[in-house]
């Protein structure tokens, strides 16, 4: 049993206060990890702290209704903000407030979702669900012209958070992420390695999209970009796993890179090395990270599989035993 956590900041339009703007972020992580989890050392028993993954986004929900709450005069439309549970067991939380009618999915005018940025390098941010309403691209250049984040759009509304509850409701969403990094889901993903600098850069360039969407007088156009049903970021939704950490970022246009193998996993006992990038699993096509999670719900244990890989220039066929 658990819980969402929700909080609403009403507009000061008699009109607009009737519309919102929800900003999310999911609080839970995986424990202690273990076998029955999606850690990436499923045989350590230790507390994953989720310092990244996903307090970051935690704290900067806080950071945004402490700053949004001081200026709520100028804020038109209403601001919901949700820390949902659930969301490594598979965007659970965040799908039982979408079907709850605690407010009309019809008058959510946007969904911000905040989920892993504190690892910030170089300036950049990543910022998904950019071709979900026709006006979000423009939005995004114009706010990022006044500042130093480097930003990289990712047209498609589905993905590995609780943004794709939204999208699958016909609503705008913006999903905001920075560096993927090898101590994803393991004990190791602390505070200390928290670019501190970078989360108040992200969470300041947030705040100025929030006070955009919350004035604007007209709502966005919501448009379908990309699907709306393949299976997302749930270790324990699937069968199989290859014990891979992917790049999540979408940095390579054709094939999805494997930024880390894990031992003792299958990927590994066949021989896979970190850089290989995946573009294919029993000759279906991997392009990115939907159709790579979409081939895995595919699999089944004990299967033997081929999985197509580029290694440099050269390419390469690995037979997995799962």
């Amino acid at each position: 049993t658990t819980q969402n956590v929700v909080a609403m900041l009403e507009g000061s339009d008699k009109k607009l206060k009737k519309e919102y703007i929800v900003i999310g972020a999911h609080f839970d992580h995986l424990g202690m990890g273990g076998k029955n989890s999606s850690s990436r050392r499923p045989d350590t028993i230790a507390v994953h702290n989720g310092a990244d993954d996903n307090a970051s986004g935690v704290a900067a929900v806080l950071e945004l209704a402490q700053k949004l709450s001081s200026k709520h005069k100028k804020i038109k439309r209403s601001i919901v903000f949700v820390a949902f549970a659930a969301e490594e067991m598979g965007l659970i939380g965040s799908q039982k407030f979408v079907d709850s009618k605690i407010i009309p999915m019809d008058s959510v005018v946007a969904m911000i979702n905040i989920d892993m940025i504190g690892r910030m390098k170089e300036n950049q941010l990543n910022v998904y669900g950019t071709k979900t309403s026709t006006e979000s691209e423009t939005i995004l250049k114009g706010l990022d012209a006044d500042s130093s984040i480097k930003l990289t759009f990712y047209p498609e509304g589905y993905g590995p958070s609780d943004y794709s509850s939204f999208y699958n409701k016909n609503i705008p969403v913006f999903g905001f992420m920075t560096e993927l990094h090898l101590d994803y889901h393991t004990p190791f993903d602390d505070v200390d390695k928290i670019n501190l600098k970078g989360e108040e850069m992200a969470t300041k360039y947030i705040y100025s999209l929030v006070t955009n969407l919350s004035n604007r007088p007209k709502r966005l156009i919501f448009q379908e970009s990309g699907p709306k049903s393949r299976p997302m970021r749930s270790g324990r939704g699937f069968k199989v796993r290859l014990g891979i950490i992917p790049d999540v970022s979408g940095a390579t246009n054709n094939g999805l890179k494997a930024i880390g193998v894990t031992e003792n996993n299958p990927a590994y006992r066949a021989g896979m090395k970190s850089g290989d990038i995946i573009t294919a699993i029993n000759g279906k096509p991997v392009k990115n990270i939907q159709d790579y999670m979409f081939r895995l719900s595919e699999l089944k244990p004990g299967m033997t599989v081929s999985v197509e890989i580029l290694r440099g220039e050269q390419k390469m066929v690995l037979v997995v035993q799962l």
